[in-house]
């Protein structure tokens, strides 16, 4: 009998060990980390790539080497010596835009390096994608490639709308639930400037001439305009029905206006004058062509698509949507890439209303905005808390999750 506890107690033991062992970070059997560094993330931005990862400590651990190939070809190259154990980051510079960098970073005992390395990729460019995560009350960058969040603006309560000046590359976006409009400046280090107006205010256009943004308060019915200084720039515009969607022309800076609850696009010039008004069901967001002037209107309710000239004279109407939601015009490729958020589905457009291509599996995708540069979309998803990068040609590129409810996006093209 003694025989028998005493080797329980063995077996015990020695399945302890092999328990405890097997929790150690380092070892390759490890269910957790498989002996690789833990939380690797590549973070891709202008010509620069920050690698990110968890510190790690151990009696034989002298820390952290990186390595890195480019564009898929060769062997990856040491570009650090050995980082300090307690080192959490890396940021890797002076790097080519447009390529695939692919990164290694592994640990380095005092016996030599572990055989097992973790691994990202990033693709560093120009672009800067900007979210409101309505959920999480914050304004979320993006990633130049868009594979994940590259950093966040916390302290608001519910981020809906988000526009940017192209001129200055400051972010101007609402604050539905605070009730205000707001002034990012990424460059600076001052805090965003605030701009209380009530209600509840939601989508914002900007004018990078001067520097102003226009923003729609549809619980009260009004359209505000301030400039960048928090002063109004034109007297705010009341006894609209709802306005949910507001664009911008090029040619004179004057804005259109959905007004959902009256049935009606609007127009104004850049001094508040109203020019025209047009009846049209229940318009949910309108878009500019930036070559033809001409406008693109989204009908949630209808299911349909309208096609306008700047003039406000109807010259088209596409069906065959679920609840169209976001518009975006590719004014370079002649592409009109609709968010259909019942379908979820991303829909492309010619100029002349016929469907090319359907990019599906998007949950509620709400809102689009297009890269001018390359043609790539970029879309809002709120069924998967995430933003979806697609290529002209309808391929999914890539997702960068760890979003609550994006809503708004807006893309600064950079230099």
């Amino acid at each position: 009998m003694r025989a028998r506890l005493a080797l329980l107690a063995a077996l015990v033991l020695v399945a302890g060990c092999s328990s405890r062992e097997r929790l150690n970070p380092f070892d390759l059997r490890n269910p957790y980390t498989r002996g690789r560094p833990e939380g690797f993330v590549a973070l891709a931005d202008d010509a620069q790539v920050r690698l990110e990862w968890q510190p790690e400590t151990g009696s034989d651990l002298a820390g952290f080497q990186v390595y890195r190939q480019l564009g898929g070809i060769g062997p990856f190259v040491s570009i650090t010596g050995v980082l300090s154990s307690l080192t959490s980051s890396f940021t890797d510079r002076g790097l080519a835009n447009g390529v695939d960098h692919a990164y290694r970073l592994v640990f380095v005992f005092r016996s030599g390096e572990g055989s097992a390395p973790a691994e990202a990729i990033a693709t560093p460019g120009p672009l800067r994608p900007w979210v409101a995560d309505f959920g999480a009350g914050v304004l979320a960058r993006i990633t130049a490639d868009g594979r994940h969040v590259l950093s966040r603006v916390r302290g608001f309560d519910s981020p809906s709308g988000v526009a940017v000046d192209a001129a200055t590359r400051k972010v101007w976006f609402t604050d539905t639930g605070g009730g205000s409009l707001i002034l990012y400046d990424p460059s600076g280090t001052s805090q965003p400037l605030s701009i209380y107006v009530s209600g509840q205010p939601g989508a914002v256009v900007t004018d990078s001439v001067d520097h102003t943004a226009w923003a729609c308060e549809p619980e009260q019915g009004r359209l505000f305009h301030f400039n960048d200084g928090g002063l109004e720039a034109s007297p705010t515009i009341g006894l609209i029905d709802r306005p949910i969607g507001i664009a911008r022309l090029p040619s004179d800076r004057s804005v259109v206006v959905c007004e959902r609850g009256g049935n009606r696009l609007r127009r104004f010039a850049s001094d508040g004058t109203p020019l025209w008004g047009v009846p049209l069901p229940a318009p949910s967001r309108v878009a500019v062509d930036s070559s033809t002037l001409e406008l693109w209107v989204t009908s949630f309710d209808l299911g349909r698509v309208v096609r306008l000239s700047a003039a406000g004279v109807a010259l088209d109407s596409v069906g065959g949507f679920d609840g169209p939601i976001g518009v975006a015009v590719d004014a370079r490729r002649g592409r009109i890439w609709v968010a259909d958020a019942r379908a979820g589905e991303l829909v492309a457009l010619t100029r002349g209303g016929a469907v090319v291509l359907r990019v599906s599996g998007l949950s509620e995708v709400r809102e689009v905005a297009v890269d001018p540069a390359s043609g790539d979309v970029w879309a809002t998803v709120p069924g998967a808390k995430a933003v979806v990068r697609v290529t002209a040609d309808g391929t999914r590129r890539w997702q960068a999750g760890g979003l609550s409810l994006p809503d708004g996006i807006a893309l600064d093209p950079g230099r």
